[in-house]
């Protein structure tokens, strides 16, 4: 149970956690201890194994193959049938790692000679969240014979291959049906293709706290915790005008992305809504949308006379937008004051994003998929690094001022001051067209009604993804909106970690 007052959710680097073990044992406990503690703690985790399955432990040369001794060597004291395997000579062992093995009493096997059957269990201590090169020769065979008889595999720290800030794999990677993890998760537990090889992941304390070693952690996982005493719940003084009066731009004839936007603004609970929308379109838009005002916005000057309304806090501006002249002045008109806050989605980001990002003032949130950000990157000249997602992310975040979701099965929001989480409360069945209409609409009306703007990315973000785990197959876009009170009643009651 981790009992550190920083958040159970949030994510360290694979420098962050060397450099904890670094000070930890500096300050508190000898690096053996924290072995100790590290073996223990897979000992727990695996104590209520069937005895009659046989345990076989890979060990690599750093700690994690000295984790994997130390739990070798208790769950032998326990009468469980283990076999250890090296991926180097005992003699080549330093370190903690060595004294580690110094303590098993057993056989010490080549791992050139891995056997295992289908009911073996595998522990995987071969490399930790630090590799840096491609695995290779022996232990690249072994773990293709892992994989390619689906065995059960238990990995230490992240499974090994796995890069654990970017989630990449490096040549190959043990597929785990859970990993056992300490302090916190980093970065490639949650990101694909990291997310997808790890299975369960199980963080366990080994004593290293990092409140003591003064440890400000800027990513977190999305998770209610971290938002839900600040979301914008009513009470008995409130009425429509103070809960947010937001505007939405539509276009002329994707009508149906906009009035999904403004389906997810109302029910995330905005309490005024306005559509500015082209007269061709108006009797579309008046006929089908009676929770809002629908004006005309053909012309700049129309545009200008909506904006003069000061009660109007937020814009939501490109779902259905299209693209043209007309609507990049209508995206620069919008961004250019600093008294209300804006989101861009969809054919807003798909116009000139440099001389956008010229114009604005305000607060703005973006809401780009990937291959709508590799526009948006390639337009700014911000040079894209290859596989690694988060840092690409809060290298444009910090560049650009501006706060960032980038959608996909790992969606990552980031706030200007390098503050980011990564959500994965979401399901398959929300790749559907018109969702993210939806999510822009939501993310503006907890805007609208006051919400900071990282916490409102956050909730919007979750909530989205909420709906898409409770639904399940079947989901369309439209069943989102509808969905949203269910979801919001259960986060009314939901009990602060």
């Amino acid at each position: 149970m981790l009992k550190n007052k920083i958040s159970r959710n949030a994510i360290l680097y694979s420098k962050n956690h060397i450099d904890a073990d670094k000070k930890t044992i500096k300050k508190f406990m000898s690096g053996q201890k924290l072995m100790q503690n590290a073996g223990k703690c897979i000992f727990h985790s695996l104590k209520k194994e069937s005895k009659k399955r046989n345990i076989k432990i890979l060990c690599g040369p750093g700690n994690n193959g000295g984790d994997g001794y130390i739990a070798a060597s208790l769950l032998d004291k326990a009468d469980f049938n283990i076999e250890v395997y090296s991926s180097i000579s005992e003699e080549k062992l330093k370190g903690d790692a060595k004294t580690a093995a110094s303590k098993w009493r057993g056989p010490i096997k080549n791992i050139s000679n891995f056997t295992a059957s289908k009911n073996d269990l595998i522990i995987d201590g071969l490399f930790g969240s630090g590799l840096k090169k491609n695995i290779s020769g022996n232990i690249k065979k072994v773990i293709k014979k892992i994989n390619l008889k689906k065995l059960d595999c238990v990995s230490i720290d992240i499974p090994s291959g796995i890069d654990g800030d970017t989630g990449e794999i490096k040549g190959i990677a043990i597929k785990a049906k859970k990993t056992i993890t300490f302090t916190r998760k980093k970065p490639g537990h949650l990101l694909n293709p990291g997310y997808d090889y790890s299975g369960i992941v199980q963080i366990m304390n080994i004593g290293i706290n990092l409140e003591k070693l003064s440890f400000k952690p800027l990513i977190l996982e999305n998770n209610p915790d971290n938002w839900i005493k600040n979301f914008p719940w009513p009470d008995a003084t409130s009425h429509k005008y103070t809960r947010g009066y937001a505007l939405i731009i539509g276009g002329e004839k994707m009508t149906g992305a906009t009035r999904l936007a403004v389906r997810g603004a109302g029910r995330i609970g905005c309490g005024l809504l306005c559509l500015g929308v082209p007269k061709e379109s108006f009797d579309i838009y008046s006929s089908e949308n009676p929770i809002c005002l629908v004006e005309i916005v053909d012309t700049q000057k129309d545009l200008k006379t909506l904006l003069n309304d000061d009660r109007i806090n937020t814009v939501l501006i490109g779902p259905g937008l299209g693209i043209s002249k007309k609507k990049l002045d209508y995206i620069h008109q919008i961004i250019k004051t600093k008294k209300r806050k804006t989101v861009l989605d969809a054919d807003a980001l798909k116009n000139n994003f440099k001389t956008i990002l010229s114009k604005i003032k305000g607060t703005v949130v973006i809401t780009p998929h990937e291959g709508e950000f590799s526009k948006v990157l390639k337009n700014l000249k911000i040079k894209k690094i290859p596989g690694d997602k988060l840092s690409n992310a809060l290298k444009f975040a910090k560049k650009t001022k501006l706060y960032l979701i980038l959608k996909g099965y790992s969606t990552i929001i980031c706030s200007p001051n390098g503050k980011a989480s990564i959500d994965r409360n979401s399901s398959p069945f929300l790749a559907t067209g018109g969702s993210g209409d939806v999510l822009s609409g939501m993310i503006t009306g907890l805007l609208a009604q006051g919400m900071k703007t990282f916490d409102a990315c956050c909730a919007a973000v979750w909530i989205h993804g909420e709906v898409s785990k409770i639904k399940g197959p079947g989901l369309i876009a439209e069943d989102i909106p509808e969905m949203l009170p269910n979801v919001l009643k259960k986060l009314k009651n939901y009990r602060h970690n």
